[in-house]
């Protein structure tokens, strides 16, 4: 979920999370309702940028802003053919960093960590609000911030977490100290496993199908350091993930294709299909996907119901 499709999954985003704390705040059940909401966001590729913008309690209009501050011609930079034989990355001028510096600023790991104490050093050792699967060409998926120790760290600045995170195989260059880490949607499109068996809302910029992709076999011609995957699943046969996934219905591989429209017109799109959604399900419904808490229900409330 990167490259054209990053203002459409901010939007989708926000206002998953937006629309979630509207129907705490109506619940008539005001023990829960009134604390704000502090969701696990798990976010691959372009996802990730998202995820860290819903991880730091970030506005619509603020997020909308660095949509609009950041185009995606601009931060995805020109096409170079020659820069793609010569440097594996087709576009050399990428400043996704950019773009990922305007949403968490200086902050690393330690910043998201779950914890009423101040930020320690070590974030791998604590549970974390933002989790950035990668894909490393020595370890294969890698979670961030449990997994730093596997790239010899103890932290890491998020932002060139979300430039490693985009780094399609071919497309985009590197995170600075981070050659050979890539996109986490390198080997699970969609890494339900993450999360599961917890309950989940999971976004996707497209469709359920297809149900696998086979782009990972060309992967040894895009890097030298990658192996071929045959298999990249995408697990949307199971109906119940089906049923608790918010698509935006794209055409799958439009995530680099350009778009005529801007990028306040694609979040305000992305934020319309989330909320939306949500709006449409009752609180029995959501309260089987998200959890009975996130919407300021009790537990005696839901026994009862």
């Amino acid at each position: 979920m990167a490259g054209r499709s990053l203002s459409l999954m901010a939007g989708m985003n926000i206002g998953a999370v937006d629309a979630l704390s509207a129907r705490r705040a109506r619940s008539s059940r005001q023990q829960l309702a009134t604390a704000p909401l502090q969701p696990v966001v798990v976010g691959v590729s372009g996802g990730a940028i998202g995820g860290a913008a819903v991880a730091l309690g970030m506005t619509r209009d603020h997020a909308r802003q660095i949509a609009v501050d950041h185009p995606e011609e601009n931060v995805l930079g020109r096409k170079s053919f020659r820069a793609l034989l010569t440097r594996r990355a087709l576009y050399p001028e990428a400043r996704v960093r950019e773009l990922a510096y305007a949403v968490v600023g200086d902050r690393t790991f330690a910043d998201f960590a779950l914890t009423s104490q101040p930020p320690g050093p070590r974030p791998h050792e604590t549970a974390s609000s933002l989790i950035i699967p990668v894909y490393s060409a020595k370890h294969g998926t890698l979670l961030l911030p449990r997994d730093l120790p596997k790239l010899g760290l103890t932290d890491l600045p998020v932002a060139d977490a979300l430039v490693a995170a985009t780094r399609i195989p071919g497309a985009l260059p590197a995170a600075a100290g981070l050659e050979d880490v890539f996109d986490g949607g390198c080997q699970y499109r969609v890494p339900h496993e993450v999360f599961s068996p917890h309950p989940a809302l999971v976004l996707d910029l497209y469709g359920p199908r297809p149900y696998n992709s086979r782009g990972g076999l060309i992967f040894p011609l895009l890097h030298p350091s990658l192996r071929p995957i045959p298999n990249r699943p995408r697990p949307f046969h199971d109906r119940s993930l089906r049923e608790s996934t918010i698509f935006a219905h794209q055409p799958y591989g439009s995530a680099l294709q350009a778009t005529a429209r801007e990028p306040g017109q694609l979040f305000d799109c992305g934020y319309d299909i989330a909320t939306s959604w949500i709006d449409s399900r009752t609180d029995e419904q959501l309260r089987n996907i998200v959890g009975p808490h996130v919407l300021g229900l009790s537990d005696e409330t839901v026994a009862a119901g």
